[in-house]
C-alpha cells in the first residue's frame, strides 16, 4: 500500500502504513512514555490501528530537512468509511527548534481535510487541555459514572463508601427479557442483522474487530432480547482485585428499552456470581432514563469510590474527559475510543 501524502512548506504529512509500525512506537517510548504498552507490545499496537490492507491509522509529521518524526496523530474508526473517529495518541515534539511548524495542529488539519469524518471525538483528553479542544471549536465535557451496588454483600473490597440504595426488580420484564451469549464473529453478524444501529455510526466490522477479536481482553457479549426478539447487544467484562469482581458495562447498541431489559438481567447475575457493583461511564444518554433503570451517580455521593483502574489496581475516582464535534446526537461509552484497554 502506498501511504497518502501531502506536504506544506515547512513539513511533510502522511499517512502511515505497516512498514512505519515501528517508528511510531518508537516516538511513543521516546516522547510520550517510556514503557507505555503502545511502545512495547506490537500485537496490541497492530490490532489497535493497523488495518488488513496495511494502512496504518496514524497521520505522521516529519521534519523535511532531516527526516525526523516531530508529530504522531493516531485514530480509530468506527465504521469501514471513517465517518466516526475517535482520536488518539496525538503528540507533537516540544523542542524549541520544532515549535515552528505547528506540528500538532498540522496532523490534526491533514486528518480532517483528507477524512472528513461527520464524528470526530476523543473519550481520553485531559482536563488541562480542554480549553485546546475548544478553541478548536469542540464540545467539552466529563463523563457520567452511575452504579448499581450489590447490598446483598456486608463488606466490600474494591468500591468505597458505597451507596446504600436497593434495587427494584421489574418481575414483568425480567421474564420477557433474556441475555443470550454470543462467542463468534458468525453469531454477531446473525443477531444484528435485523437491528438498525447506523445512528451509532458503529458498524459490524467494528464491533466484531473491537469485541469478539480483541487479543487481550476477554469480552462478555450478549444479544438482549425482549419477547423473543433481538432488541440490542450489551457488552460488558468483569473486572478483579482484592480477591473480588465487578461488571463494567462496556457498549450497548439497540432500543432505548434495550439498557433497562439488559441491567435488570444483569443484576440478576451480579448478586448470583457475587460481584460487589455494575458500573455504567457513558455521556449522551437520558439522565432520568438511567436513574429510572436503578443506577446511582457516583458523582452524588462525594465519599463513594468506584475504581476506574485496575491494572495496576488504584481505589480512586478519576474523571474521564471527552470533546466531540456532535454533542446533540452522540452517545459514548466507555468502550469508544481507546481507553479500555491494557496499560
Amino acid at each position: 500500500m502506498v501511504a497518502k501524502t501531502s506536504s506544506d512548506p515547512r513539513l511533510i504529512l502522511r499517512f502511515g502504513d505497516n512498514a512505519d509500525v515501528s517508528i511510531v512506537s518508537r516516538f511513543i517510548e521516546e516522547h510520550w512514555q517510556q514503557g507505555h504498552i503502545l511502545s512495547r507490545d506490537r500485537e496490541l499496537f497492530e490490532y489497535m490501528f493497523l488495518e488488513r490492507d496495511g494502512r496504518l491509522n496514524f497521520v505522521i509529521a516529519f521534519d523535511p530537512q532531516s527526516n525526523e518524526v516531530i508529530a504522531i496523530l493516531g485514530y480509530i474508526p468506527s465504521d469501514t468509511f471513517h465517518s466516526r473517529i475517535s482520536l488518539s495518541m496525538w503528540k507533537a515534539r516540544p523542542d524549541a527548534h520544532l515549535r515552528k511548524y505547528k506540528a500538532g495542529l498540522a496532523v490534526l488539519r491533514f486528518l480532517i481535510d483528507e477524512l472528513k469524518p461527520k464524528s470526530i471525538f476523543s473519550t481520553g483528553i485531559s482536563a488541562n487541555t480542554r480549553d485546546v479542544y475548544k478553541f478548536l471549536g469542540y464540545s467539552c465535557d466529563v463523563m457520567n459514572h452511575h452504579v448499581i451496588v450489590n447490598n446483598e454483600l456486608e463488606e466490600f473490597r474494591i468500591i468505597k463508601n458505597p451507596p446504600q440504595i436497593s434495587f427494584e426488580f421489574v418481575t414483568s420484564e425480567i421474564m420477557l427479557s433474556s441475555l443470550t451469549t454470543i462467542s463468534t464473529n458468525e453469531e454477531l453478524r446473525n443477531d444484528v442483522a435485523n437491528l438498525d444501529f447506523s445512528a451509532t455510526l458503529k458498524d459490524i466490522d467494528y464491533l466484531c474487530h473491537r469485541y469478539i477479536d480483541h487479543p487481550r481482553f476477554k469480552y462478555e457479549v450478549r444479544s438482549v432480547r425482549l419477547d423473543k426478539k433481538t432488541i440490542g447487544i450489551l457488552v460488558f467484562r468483569r473486572s478483579y482485585a482484592n480477591d473480588r469482581s465487578c461488571i463494567r458495562i462496556i457498549d450497548i447498541m439497540g432500543e432505548e428499552i434495550c439498557l433497562s431489559s439488559a441491567t435488570r438481567l444483569l443484576v440478576q447475575e451480579m448478586l448470583e456470581n457475587g460481584d460487589e457493583y455494575i458500573d455504567l461511564l457513558s455521556w449522551g444518554l437520558d439522565s432520568k432514563q438511567i436513574n429510572g433503570i436503578g443506577f446511582t451517580d457516583v458523582h452524588d455521593f462525594a465519599d463513594c469510590v468506584v475504581p476506574e483502574y485496575f491494572s495496576p489496581f488504584s481505589q480512586t475516582n478519576v474523571d474521564r474527559f471527552l470533546f466531540t464535534n456532535l454533542p446533540e446526537t452522540e452517545i459514548f461509552y466507555k468502550g469508544d475510543g481507546d481507553q479500555d484497554r491494557p496499560n
